[in-house]
């Protein structure tokens, strides 16, 4: 197989305006670094991380990528493989969309699910039709279409006939924490495509007990290591005075959106009993893009909850909220942490994890998250009970105490994080790809 036409779909878009740009079709190369930013964390940087590395050994000649992105020109082109198509719904359209995805988010993780109604359903619905919409009325002609996460649950079943389906599901799929009703929508949604790719054994595991019949396919989220390149002392020392940080503190970070599903309190708790006064505690990020982009209020009512808890329990002089930081200072970051942690209950993988391994830093990861599957306590990391901060609390006392094997299970974890290389799943995806193909015709 080579030179395929792509199809990619997401909710969140590759770009994001930080302006009004003239023109319904724009070339990213015409604009100003002031213009726009690549969106950071979750499925984005990881798709254009693969699309990369397909175009570049000629498994795809075209891609052309969907997503919701109001506010921005009707497409843009990246390069000459890679262009971007943006949707767009009306506000009323768009806030029950909002409100029906959070719902089933919200049931998905396990998160005070309070139902929805018909109106927030036929958002969700439209969204989908305004995607199958602007695919179909293309002239140009697809090979595959690779659909990302829960939003576009439809669609598989609205392209039918026209295209392929590969659907990549990365959130958690957990069948003993969903309600009848909503197990069987996302299982009626996933079996609607050609294969279905899942991040963890986990999550496979699920499909099974619950019963999917279709294909299904486990690869781990990727990352392009060479997108993480290592921080000088210059921009190490800059970074502390900015965030006050004495040379030599020991650096906890945490790489995060600010969502209740991300379990930050229970790491702040676990922080409150570390009486060292040489530790610090830094958490990076801010809304998701539903808080940012879509108008709902879960990031910023998250934050200023764990600001609080921060000023109950006397912390403030020791823990750092960044906000919004962009890639490069999140790199640096990532150089002068000591220790990563990821509290979250429920989480499809995290792999802020493994950027964190390819800095040698070790993690300490609730068995929650997906990413857990790769860490072996006491070898390449160590691993909690979710909501257990007290067992945290524990575990972080013994890398602070411990330097040498803080820095043995860094140097493990960098070895650990080849599996989540892009160079290692992209074979993964092409065979995926192949078998789709040679099936749907």
């Amino acid at each position: 197989m080579s030179g395929i036409k792509l199809g990619i779909v997401s909710q969140t878009p590759a770009v994001r305006f930080l302006r009004k740009v003239r023109g319904s079709v724009v070339h990213l190369r015409d604009l100003k670094r002031k213009d726009y930013m690549y969106t950071v964390g979750g499925v984005t940087p990881m798709v254009r991380a693969q699309l990369s590395e397909l175009v570049k050994e000629k498994t795809v000649s075209k891609a052309e990528w969907f997503s919701l992105n109001a506010n921005a020109p009707e497409r843009i082109i990246l390069n000459e493989h890679i262009e971007i198509e943006n949707v767009f719904l009306r506000k009323e359209n768009s806030q029950q969309y909002t409100n029906f995805k959070q719902e089933l988010w919200n049931n998905i993780h396990g998160i005070d699910a309070k139902g929805f109604n018909i109106a927030e359903y036929l958002g969700y619905f439209r969204y989908n039709s305004r995607l199958a919409k602007a695919i179909l009325q293309r002239s140009e002609r697809f090979d595959i279409f690779e659909i990302h996460d829960f939003q576009q649950l439809l669609l598989g079943s609205m392209l039918g006939p026209a295209y392929p389906t590969m659907f990549r599901w990365h959130i958690p799929f957990v069948p003993d924490i969903l309600n009848a009703k909503i197990k069987k929508f996302i299982i009626n949604g996933m079996e609607s495509n050609d294969a279905v790719v899942v991040s963890t054994k986990r999550d496979l595991e699920g499909l099974i007990r619950a019963g999917f019949d279709g294909r299904a396919y486990q690869v781990y989220p990727h990352i392009d290591p060479d997108a993480y390149p290592k921080s000088d002392a210059e921009e190490l020392v800059r970074f502390e005075a900015k965030y006050s940080i004495p040379p030599g503190e020991f650096l906890i970070i945490n790489v995060a959106r600010m969502d209740n599903m991300k379990s930050q309190d229970d790491l702040i708790k676990a922080f409150s009993l570390i009486k060292n006064p040489k530790c610090k505690l830094m958490l990076i990020g801010n809304g998701s893009f539903t808080s940012q982009t879509l108008g709902h209020a879960k990031g910023n009512s998250w934050r200023a909850h764990l600001e609080r808890l921060v000023a109950r329990l006397g912390l403030s002089d020791r823990v750092i909220f960044t906000g919004y930081m962009p890639d490069e200072e999140v790199r640096v970051a990532y150089s002068r942490a000591n220790l990563f942690v990821l509290p979250s209950r429920t989480e499809g993988f995290g792999l802020a994890a493994v950027e964190a391994w390819l800095y040698n830093v070790p993690s300490i990861v609730s068995a929650g998250a997906g990413v857990s599957e790769l860490i072996i306590d006491g070898l390449n990391g160590e691993t909690f009970a979710p909501g257990d901060f007290k067992s945290l609390a524990k575990k972080i006392g013994v890398f602070i105490k411990d330097p040498e094997f803080c820095k043995e299970l860094g140097v493990n974890a960098h070895r650990t994080a080849r599996v989540c290389f892009v160079k290692t799943a992209v074979p993964q995806l092409k065979s995926i790809y192949m078998k789709t193909l040679a099936e749907f015709e």
